[in-house]
Protein backbone atom coordinates (compact mmCIF):
# COMPACT_ATOMS: atom_id res chain seq x y z
CA UNK A 1 0.00 0.00 0.00
CA UNK A 2 1.04 3.59 -0.63
CA UNK A 3 2.26 5.52 2.42
CA UNK A 4 3.36 9.06 3.17
CA UNK A 5 6.96 7.99 2.67
CA UNK A 6 6.37 7.21 -1.00
CA UNK A 7 5.62 10.73 -2.26
CA UNK A 8 7.22 11.31 -5.64
CA UNK A 9 7.52 14.58 -7.53
CA UNK A 10 6.76 14.24 -11.24
CA UNK A 11 7.70 16.91 -13.77
CA UNK A 12 6.09 16.75 -17.22
CA UNK A 13 7.40 18.41 -20.36
CA UNK A 14 5.11 19.40 -23.19
CA UNK A 15 5.85 17.57 -26.45
CA UNK A 16 4.91 19.51 -29.58
CA UNK A 17 5.15 16.85 -32.25
CA UNK A 18 2.96 14.72 -34.50
CA UNK A 19 2.67 11.75 -32.12
CA UNK A 20 0.81 11.44 -28.83
CA UNK A 21 1.07 8.76 -26.13
CA UNK A 22 -1.79 6.28 -25.97
CA UNK A 23 -3.18 3.94 -23.34
CA UNK A 24 -5.77 1.20 -22.93
CA UNK A 25 -8.99 1.20 -20.89
CA UNK A 26 -10.71 -1.89 -19.56
CA UNK A 27 -14.39 -2.14 -18.70
CA UNK A 28 -15.47 -5.22 -16.76
CA UNK A 29 -18.88 -6.15 -15.34
CA UNK A 30 -19.43 -9.37 -13.45
CA UNK A 31 -22.40 -11.29 -11.98
CA UNK A 32 -20.22 -13.76 -10.13
CA UNK A 33 -21.42 -14.59 -6.62
CA UNK A 34 -17.84 -14.74 -5.36
CA UNK A 35 -15.01 -12.39 -6.29
CA UNK A 36 -17.24 -10.18 -8.48
CA UNK A 37 -14.38 -7.72 -8.95
CA UNK A 38 -12.38 -10.30 -10.89
CA UNK A 39 -14.02 -11.25 -14.18
CA UNK A 40 -12.38 -14.54 -15.09
CA UNK A 41 -13.18 -14.52 -18.80
CA UNK A 42 -10.78 -17.32 -19.74
CA UNK A 43 -12.99 -19.78 -17.86
CA UNK A 44 -15.57 -21.21 -20.28
CA UNK A 45 -18.02 -21.97 -17.48
CA UNK A 46 -18.06 -18.35 -16.29
CA UNK A 47 -18.05 -16.39 -19.53
CA UNK A 48 -21.85 -15.95 -19.52
CA UNK A 49 -21.55 -14.17 -16.18
CA UNK A 50 -18.87 -11.71 -17.30
CA UNK A 51 -18.76 -8.80 -19.70
CA UNK A 52 -15.37 -7.37 -20.62
CA UNK A 53 -14.25 -5.03 -23.35
CA UNK A 54 -10.96 -3.26 -23.90
CA UNK A 55 -10.53 0.09 -25.63
CA UNK A 56 -7.09 0.30 -27.23
CA UNK A 57 -5.08 3.23 -28.49
CA UNK A 58 -6.81 5.95 -26.45
CA UNK A 59 -5.39 9.40 -26.98
CA UNK A 60 -6.59 12.54 -25.23
CA UNK A 61 -8.52 14.85 -27.51
CA UNK A 62 -9.76 17.30 -24.87
CA UNK A 63 -8.99 17.55 -21.16
CA UNK A 64 -10.86 19.92 -18.87
CA UNK A 65 -10.07 20.82 -15.26
CA UNK A 66 -12.80 22.67 -13.36
CA UNK A 67 -12.68 24.29 -9.92
CA UNK A 68 -15.97 25.81 -8.78
CA UNK A 69 -16.75 27.35 -5.40
CA UNK A 70 -18.01 24.86 -2.78
CA UNK A 71 -16.95 21.91 -4.94
CA UNK A 72 -14.08 19.52 -5.36
CA UNK A 73 -11.74 19.92 -8.35
CA UNK A 74 -12.97 17.83 -11.30
CA UNK A 75 -11.33 16.60 -14.49
CA UNK A 76 -13.09 15.33 -17.60
CA UNK A 77 -11.48 13.83 -20.70
CA UNK A 78 -12.69 13.29 -24.23
CA UNK A 79 -10.72 10.41 -25.76
CA UNK A 80 -10.09 9.31 -29.31
CA UNK A 81 -10.07 5.49 -29.39
CA UNK A 82 -8.35 3.45 -32.09
CA UNK A 83 -10.31 0.21 -31.58
CA UNK A 84 -12.52 -1.65 -29.10
CA UNK A 85 -12.14 -5.38 -28.48
CA UNK A 86 -14.72 -7.60 -26.79
CA UNK A 87 -13.61 -10.73 -24.96
CA UNK A 88 -16.25 -13.30 -25.94
CA UNK A 89 -16.75 -17.05 -25.91
CA UNK A 90 -14.83 -17.52 -29.13
CA UNK A 91 -11.66 -16.11 -27.64
CA UNK A 92 -8.77 -18.53 -27.34
CA UNK A 93 -6.45 -16.43 -25.21
CA UNK A 94 -6.80 -16.47 -21.42
CA UNK A 95 -7.72 -13.06 -20.06
CA UNK A 96 -8.31 -11.97 -16.46
CA UNK A 97 -9.84 -8.54 -16.00
CA UNK A 98 -8.39 -6.17 -13.38
CA UNK A 99 -5.02 -7.86 -13.90
CA UNK A 100 -6.35 -10.88 -12.06
CA UNK A 101 -6.75 -8.94 -8.80
CA UNK A 102 -9.83 -9.95 -6.83
CA UNK A 103 -9.67 -7.23 -4.16
CA UNK A 104 -9.00 -3.51 -4.18
CA UNK A 105 -6.25 -3.97 -1.59
CA UNK A 106 -4.28 -5.97 -4.18
CA UNK A 107 -4.16 -3.09 -6.67
CA UNK A 108 -0.75 -1.47 -7.07
CA UNK A 109 -2.02 2.01 -6.17
CA UNK A 110 -4.19 1.00 -3.22
CA UNK A 111 -3.92 3.29 -0.21
CA UNK A 112 -5.39 3.05 3.26
CA UNK A 113 -4.58 6.69 4.04
CA UNK A 114 -7.77 8.75 4.20
CA UNK A 115 -5.85 11.85 3.14
CA UNK A 116 -4.84 10.23 -0.13
CA UNK A 117 -8.47 9.47 -0.94
CA UNK A 118 -9.67 13.02 -0.38
CA UNK A 119 -10.13 15.09 -3.56
CA UNK A 120 -8.53 18.45 -4.24
CA UNK A 121 -10.91 21.25 -3.18
CA UNK A 122 -11.41 24.73 -4.61
CA UNK A 123 -10.45 26.28 -1.26
CA UNK A 124 -6.92 24.83 -1.42
CA UNK A 125 -6.07 26.41 -4.76
CA UNK A 126 -4.44 29.62 -5.95
CA UNK A 127 -4.67 31.25 -9.36
CA UNK A 128 -2.15 33.85 -10.42
CA UNK A 129 -2.66 36.05 -13.50
CA UNK A 130 -0.52 38.97 -14.72
CA UNK A 131 1.73 38.56 -11.71
CA UNK A 132 -1.14 38.87 -9.20
CA UNK A 133 -2.89 36.26 -7.08
CA UNK A 134 -6.63 36.66 -7.55
CA UNK A 135 -8.48 35.88 -4.31
CA UNK A 136 -12.06 36.45 -5.42
CA UNK A 137 -12.39 33.83 -8.17
CA UNK A 138 -15.63 31.83 -7.87
CA UNK A 139 -15.04 29.31 -10.67
CA UNK A 140 -12.23 28.37 -13.01
CA UNK A 141 -11.98 26.10 -16.05
CA UNK A 142 -8.86 25.05 -17.94
CA UNK A 143 -9.38 23.33 -21.30
CA UNK A 144 -6.53 21.66 -23.20
CA UNK A 145 -7.27 20.36 -26.69
CA UNK A 146 -5.11 18.34 -29.07
CA UNK A 147 -7.65 18.87 -31.89
CA UNK A 148 -7.42 15.28 -33.10
CA UNK A 149 -8.78 14.55 -36.57
CA UNK A 150 -10.24 11.10 -37.28
CA UNK A 151 -8.64 9.39 -40.28
CA UNK A 152 -9.26 6.09 -42.04
CA UNK A 153 -7.11 5.02 -44.95
CA UNK A 154 -7.65 2.90 -48.04
CA UNK A 155 -6.06 -0.51 -47.67
CA UNK A 156 -6.22 -0.92 -43.90
CA UNK A 157 -8.72 -3.78 -44.47
CA UNK A 158 -10.40 -3.28 -41.08
CA UNK A 159 -13.32 -0.92 -40.55
CA UNK A 160 -13.00 -1.37 -36.79
CA UNK A 161 -9.62 0.39 -36.59
CA UNK A 162 -9.01 4.07 -37.20
CA UNK A 163 -6.21 6.55 -36.82
CA UNK A 164 -6.16 10.16 -35.67
CA UNK A 165 -3.85 13.03 -36.55
CA UNK A 166 -3.15 15.65 -33.86
CA UNK A 167 -3.63 19.28 -34.82
CA UNK A 168 -2.26 22.35 -33.12
CA UNK A 169 -2.63 22.01 -29.34
CA UNK A 170 -4.64 24.83 -27.79
CA UNK A 171 -5.30 26.04 -24.26
CA UNK A 172 -8.18 28.10 -22.93
CA UNK A 173 -8.71 29.45 -19.43
CA UNK A 174 -12.09 30.80 -18.38
CA UNK A 175 -12.97 32.20 -14.97
CA UNK A 176 -15.57 34.15 -13.06
CA UNK A 177 -14.40 36.56 -10.37
CA UNK A 178 -15.66 39.34 -8.16
CA UNK A 179 -14.34 42.69 -9.31
CA UNK A 180 -11.85 44.20 -6.87
CA UNK A 181 -9.88 46.32 -9.37
CA UNK A 182 -9.74 47.04 -13.09
CA UNK A 183 -6.65 44.94 -13.91
CA UNK A 184 -8.48 42.50 -16.19
CA UNK A 185 -10.28 45.31 -17.98
CA UNK A 186 -7.00 47.16 -18.55
CA UNK A 187 -5.25 44.07 -19.91
CA UNK A 188 -8.04 43.54 -22.44
CA UNK A 189 -7.60 47.08 -23.70
CA UNK A 190 -3.84 46.59 -24.01
CA UNK A 191 -4.47 43.52 -26.24
CA UNK A 192 -0.79 42.52 -26.21
CA UNK A 193 0.42 38.97 -25.66
CA UNK A 194 1.94 38.66 -22.20
CA UNK A 195 5.28 36.88 -22.62
CA UNK A 196 6.81 38.09 -19.36
CA UNK A 197 7.74 34.94 -17.43
CA UNK A 198 7.50 36.96 -14.22
CA UNK A 199 3.77 37.32 -14.92
CA UNK A 200 2.96 33.69 -15.76
CA UNK A 201 -0.53 32.29 -15.53
CA UNK A 202 -0.25 29.83 -12.64
CA UNK A 203 -2.69 27.26 -11.32
CA UNK A 204 -1.80 25.42 -8.10
CA UNK A 205 -3.77 23.07 -5.82
CA UNK A 206 -2.74 21.22 -2.69
CA UNK A 207 -4.31 18.68 -0.29
CA UNK A 208 -3.42 16.28 2.51
CA UNK A 209 -1.77 19.06 4.57
CA UNK A 210 0.08 20.30 1.50
CA UNK A 211 1.92 17.03 0.88
CA UNK A 212 0.10 16.35 -2.38
CA UNK A 213 -0.07 19.03 -5.05
CA UNK A 214 -0.20 19.83 -8.74
CA UNK A 215 0.96 23.00 -10.47
CA UNK A 216 0.47 24.26 -14.01
CA UNK A 217 2.23 27.33 -15.38
CA UNK A 218 1.49 29.02 -18.71
CA UNK A 219 3.17 31.83 -20.62
CA UNK A 220 2.62 33.75 -23.86
CA UNK A 221 -1.06 34.40 -23.20
CA UNK A 222 -3.54 37.13 -23.94
CA UNK A 223 -7.09 37.90 -22.95
CA UNK A 224 -9.77 37.43 -25.59
CA UNK A 225 -12.82 38.56 -23.61
CA UNK A 226 -14.06 39.75 -20.24
CA UNK A 227 -17.73 40.37 -19.63
CA UNK A 228 -18.66 42.61 -16.71
CA UNK A 229 -22.00 42.00 -15.02
CA UNK A 230 -23.28 45.10 -13.22
CA UNK A 231 -26.44 44.32 -11.19
CA UNK A 232 -29.20 46.90 -11.18
CA UNK A 233 -29.75 47.25 -7.46
CA UNK A 234 -27.85 44.66 -5.43
CA UNK A 235 -25.05 42.11 -5.53
CA UNK A 236 -21.36 42.41 -6.40
CA UNK A 237 -19.99 43.25 -9.83
CA UNK A 238 -18.55 40.13 -11.48
CA UNK A 239 -16.34 39.55 -14.49
CA UNK A 240 -16.28 36.53 -16.80
CA UNK A 241 -12.88 36.39 -18.49
CA UNK A 242 -11.27 34.16 -21.11
CA UNK A 243 -7.51 33.83 -21.57
CA UNK A 244 -5.65 31.98 -24.32
CA UNK A 245 -2.17 30.69 -23.36
CA UNK A 246 0.20 29.51 -26.08
CA UNK A 247 2.91 27.82 -24.00
CA UNK A 248 2.75 25.31 -21.16
CA UNK A 249 5.91 26.33 -19.32
CA UNK A 250 5.85 23.77 -16.53
CA UNK A 251 3.66 21.00 -15.18
CA UNK A 252 4.42 19.12 -11.98
CA UNK A 253 2.59 16.94 -9.46
CA UNK A 254 3.42 15.27 -6.16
Amino acid sequence: PMTDSTYVNYVFTEANNASLPSFALEQSISKLATNPLRTDVDNDGLEDLNFVRVARGNRVNTLTITANENEEVKMTMDLNTRAINTIDKAQTVGYDARGGQATDRSLFNFTADAGHLEPFFFSDGTIEIFGNTFLKITNFTLTMSNNLMDKRFVGTKDRGIKDALPGQRSYEVSLTALVTDDKLFTELLNSDENNDTAQSLKLAFTKNSGQEAFTLEFDDYFMTANNWTIPEDKGPITVEATLMPRTLTSCSTT
